[in-house]
């Protein structure tokens, strides 16, 4: 059996770099592979250095009184929710994942890296600069004149400078076979070394709805029915919209409201319950059971479609997210995308009238992805030794 050693962001408290990971790593071993999580720490040291350049109130206009509750609700009362959710990922991450050692940076991966047959990059924002900054590990630059494929890359970005498009070429030319996550990637993989890629899905869509139903199928955590929301803020600030929105939707839905976020009550009127320390396993559990969802999360997105929910996907007008856009046309959904400053949606739009349609879009789309990867990793394993 030919080994794989798939390397992705899997160690950090987000609930979609976990599962995709996991997810991965499943249907890499269900056709009949030995897959095996490469362990590299991200972020470490020389990322943590490089992000005290860009502080998060830089990114986000923050208001006097919004920082005044962030110093209050997500450094002071938050530490201990910090601290139970981060016990919950690394548990669940030891659970699900079959790691190797681990390599806590650069040197360490380079120095004595881990010997598969196959190499595999997997999805996430794993080739985005603005997170990864001139760290290539995730481009395989520890590895040379080894099979190496790619499935589901994601720059996260359709706009790459020169520096960064002269440090990727020679690295993506050693790939075999190359998938990207969204459509704008496909093009920019051409531009950069002139290498056909296509475009997949992200690896949280290769498994059924009733298959993350099954992985975590326990009773729901909320009694009722209710609206799921999921929005994060830190890479855009889409309040006080999002209030206005989610006040919008449940006057008309008249369901309770659960806000799913580190630092959720910061933001929130405290009426809402709100889960600041959920793991994986609950955070799949919320999505599986709400009667909708508004969230900003691109696998807020995904988990929103995989589990027929009817959403609204919140992003500032001024932010292009090409990553949640391609999803949505892809599957016939692009009406779900609601840029702050729209006018809110009649009650008659709230629903998601043609599922049908939609599932079977995502079928499609779906085994277009597992048929990539059949041949990719055949391909790959021919030129094994």
């Amino acid at each position: 059996m030919k080994t794989v050693g798939i390397i992705t962001i899997h160690g950090i408290c987000n609930f979609g770099s976990l599962l995709q990971a996991y997810a991965t790593q499943k249907v890499v071993e269900s056709l009949g592979y030995a897959p095996q999580i490469i362990n590299y720490k991200y972020p470490n040291d020389y990322h943590q250095k490089e992000s005290q350049k860009h502080s998060p109130y830089a990114r986000v206009n923050y208001s006097f009184f919004q920082r005044v509750r962030l110093a209050i609700y997500g450094r002071i009362l938050g530490k201990h929710n910090s601290d139970k959710r981060h016990a919950l990922y690394e548990k669940e991450r030891t659970v699900l994942l079959y790691l190797t050692e681990e390599y806590p940076n650069q040197a360490s991966l380079h120095s004595k890296p881990p010997l598969f047959d196959i190499y595999l990059t997997g999805s996430d924002q794993v080739w985005n600069p603005r997170y990864m900054y001139s760290d290539c590990t995730y481009m395989l630059n520890f590895i040379h004149n080894v099979p190496k494929i790619a499935y589901s890359a994601s720059f996260g970005t359709t706009n790459l400078t020169n520096e960064y498009k002269d440090l990727y070429k020679s690295l993506l030319n050693e790939y075999v076979s190359i998938s990207m996550r969204e459509q704008s990637g496909v093009g920019m993989i051409k531009a950069i070394c002139g290498k056909e890629s296509t475009c997949t899905c992200d690896p949280t869509l290769l498994l059924s709805g009733e298959e993350w139903a099954d992985l975590f199928g326990e009773k729901p955590l909320v009694n009722g029915e209710y609206i799921l929301c999921y929005i994060l803020t830190y890479t855009a600030n889409p309040y006080p919209y999002a209030s206005a929105f989610i006040s919008h939707i449940q006057t008309h839905l008249k369901k309770k409201v659960v806000i799913l976020d580190e630092l959720g009550r910061y933001w929130m009127d405290f009426r809402y319950k709100s889960f600041q320390s959920a793991g994986p396993r609950e955070i799949v559990n919320l999505f599986k059971n709400a009667a909708f969802i508004i969230s900003s999360s691109f696998h807020g997105a995904a988990f929103s479609i995989n589990f027929k929910k009817d959403f609204y996907s919140l992003f500032p007008a001024d932010v292009k997210d090409e990553r949640q856009e391609s999803l949505l046309k892809i599957v016939g959904a692009e009406d779900r995308f609601i840029h702050v400053g729209d006018p809110f949606p009649e009650p008659s739009a709230f629903r998601i009238c043609d599922w049908d349609s939609i599932s079977v879009k995502l079928a499609a789309y779906r085994q277009k992805s597992i048929d990539y990867l059949i041949k990719a990793l055949g391909d790959a394993a021919k030129l094994t030794k």
